[in-house]
């Protein structure tokens, strides 16, 4: 079944409206997919293909998994980062579903026992996405498959989009100065890393510093960013020097991989600003996964401007976010400011004075979450902070070092969300419970 929107009563009857399934448009690497030498897959999945990612798009999935289960594929739906259950399928058709898929995106279908990563062009309500497909073959048999829902007209690619307050714009833009050292951002897979990272550099004035990419933007605007023309032969390190003849001041790079990489990057540290993301647990985490990479402590450390941590958090829907009146006494404990009056959360109330129940909210559909917003934390790399952690120092004492020195912290920055009405103290909660 497809999910219908825009609920309405008729002769006192509610119903849901249908809406028309997703269209397939195309792979992201072009490769055509031959329906007519498939049409037995197609005739098997196509259409449950359409209708899981059609409900999922309606309920604003940002991500689709496939995990099998035995005999059969359990489909979950993650909405503002909350895994919600999808329809179970058996295993014959989770594995239609999931070959139909792959067709689509322009991957090897016959290709089962390793991964794969492609994409499809798709629209749904005249809203165009880009679904990014990645595939693993399963622990206990059969194939997982990830599908990441981007929508194309909403790129997140500025850091007002995301979250990144105007105070943390202004230190990342002083960390940019003097074209040298690293700003590192920290993050686990599928977490957003990619978007701080691209935040992260939106936030450099491009009117003041020439900044130039060699990662790839994928879907977003690369506003008043420079991405130099790529010659066969050249190497990492030819694209570093070229840029740099070019009297840059900062390189948005692709992801951290390996030692040859940093090794690259050591070279130049003292001639340009970089920005960069690593793959990594959160900002002590990807500091010390950069300094096994760099060779050594004091290397890594003193190459480094900082390191950013990030952490999406939902925010409460601004249509139906009930103001509530705080004791004074959690405001103490929390550290809220003193000047708070009002605090917010979902609505609780249910039914109106009459008894009546009250109809959900239609634009988070009753869940009282609408979308989700950035808390960064930075490790900023002082003369102090570099002494502390060269000579070994838990990360304990170094989070306690950056909370001294004012740093952003998870913790600062989910208070001020919380004062500024944007998130309840439950998701706060919640929010530290799960990482």
């Amino acid at each position: 079944m497809i999910f219908g929107f825009g609920k309405s009563r008729d002769d006192e009857e509610e119903f849901e409206e249908e809406i028309e399934p997703v269209s397939f448009q195309g792979a992201l690497n072009g490769q055509p997919a031959n329906l007519k030498e498939n049409a037995r897959l197609v005739k098997a999945g196509l259409m449950p293909a359409k209708n899981i990612v059609t409900d999922a798009l309606a309920l604003r999935a940002e991500f689709i998994r496939f995990e099998p289960k035995g005999e059969r594929y359990q489909v979950l739906f993650y909405i503002d980062g909350v895994a919600s259950p999808g329809p179970k399928l058996s295993k014959q058709q989770g594995l239609a579903v999931i070959q139909i898929i792959k067709l689509l995106s322009g991957l090897n279908i016959q290709e089962r026992k390793r991964p794969q990563s492609g994409g499809v062009l798709a629209e749904l309500e005249e809203v165009p996405y880009q679904l990014r497909v990645s595939t693993a073959p399963g622990q206990s048999g059969g194939e997982r498959l990830s599908i990441k829902a981007i929508k194309v007209n909403e790129p997140l690619d500025r850091p007002d989009d995301i979250g990144i307050s105007e105070e943390n714009k202004e230190r990342i833009r002083e960390l940019a100065k003097g074209r040298s050292g690293v700003i590192l951002v920290s993050g686990p897979p599928n977490s957003g890393t990619t978007t701080t990272t691209f935040g992260v550099v939106r936030s450099v004035d491009a009117y003041q510093y020439t900044i130039f990419a060699l990662a790839d933007p994928e879907h977003r605007e690369l506003s008043h960013i420079t991405v130099p023309d790529k010659k066969d032969d050249d190497t990492f390190d030819d694209e570093l020097r070229r840029i740099i003849r070019m009297e840059a001041d900062v390189i948005y790079l692709k992801p951290v991989t390996d030692e040859a990489y940093v090794s690259s990057m050591l070279n130049v540290v003292n001639e340009i600003a970089m920005i960069a993301e690593i793959s990594a647990k959160d900002a002590i985490s990807g500091l010390v996964k950069f300094c096994k990479l760099a060779g050594g402590v004091e290397k890594g450390v003193n190459a480094l401007r900082c390191v950013v941590g990030h952490k999406l958090i939902r925010t409460l829907c601004d249509q139906c976010k009930e103001a509530f009146r705080p004791n004074p006494k959690l405001i103490a404990k929390m550290g809220l400011p003193k000047s708070t009056k009002m605090l917010y959360r979902p609505p609780r109330q249910t039914v109106d004075e009459d008894g009546n129940e009250i109809e959900p909210c239609e634009k988070c559909d009753g869940v009282g979450y609408f979308g989700r917003t950035l808390m960064l934390e930075m490790i900023v790399m002082n003369d102090e902070m570099k002494q502390l952690i060269i000579s070994g120092a838990e990360p304990a004492k170094i989070k306690a070092l950056a909370k001294k020195q004012e740093m952003p912290t998870f913790q600062k920055e989910g208070i001020r969300l919380v004062a500024e009405g944007k998130i309840s103290l439950d998701e706060l909660q919640r929010a530290f419970k799960s990482s």
